[in-house]
């Protein structure tokens, strides 16, 4: 396994990491009383979860092209 490929896992596997942190952050909103508050924190999750996805795909496409 070379270097780059070495460091793209490992950035995988951080993303990986916050992927489960942005989870629990959702889990954690449901349980606030406030309904706005609610929404505004699990909308902001859900952006997250969009990003990480992509992100995702390119360290995929960047992993591939490494090896």
């Amino acid at each position: 396994m070379s270097h780059e490929s070495s460091k793209i896992i490992d950035a995988q596997n951080r993303l990986t990491e916050v992927k489960y942190l942005v989870e629990v952050l959702f889990m954690a909103a449901a349980d606030i009383g406030n309904e706005r508050q609610q929404s505004a924190i699990q909308y902001v999750c859900d952006i997250a979860d969009e990003r990480l996805v992509i992100i995702k795909a390119l360290l995929d496409g960047a992993n591939t092209n490494a090896a």
